[in-house]
């Protein structure tokens, strides 16, 4: 797949999310993982990025992390992680990025 940067700005990034947290209130804000799933995807030998997918239930929305290869196919045959901390109800005490309702 093509390279781009893909860095923003705190700006661009607390515009992003706060427009979907209050279009979507009430709504699953963010999914945390842990560095080391997120790393033991990353470690397969044909790993160069990682895919999230929208997983579950409309009133339970999770995430499922696959990683993808050079072509940006997913590696199904590998490693997938879910089982992530949803926000709410985990959420930091302070970030820039949460909205309040």
């Amino acid at each position: 797949m093509a390279e781009r940067d893909h860095h923003i700005t705190l700006d661009a990034a607390v515009l992003l999310t706060h427009t979907w947290q209050q279009a979507n209130q009430g709504k699953r804000r963010a999914w945390m993982l842990p560095r080391t799933i997120i790393d033991e995807i990353l470690r397969q030998p044909e790993c160069s990025g990682i895919r999230m997918y929208a997983a579950g239930p409309a009133d339970d929305v999770t995430v499922v992390v696959v990683g993808t290869d050079a072509k940006g196919n997913d590696l199904t045959a590998g490693i997938i992680a879910e089982e992530a901390w949803p926000c709410p109800p985990w959420c930091p005490d302070l970030s820039p990025l949460l909205s309040i309702d």
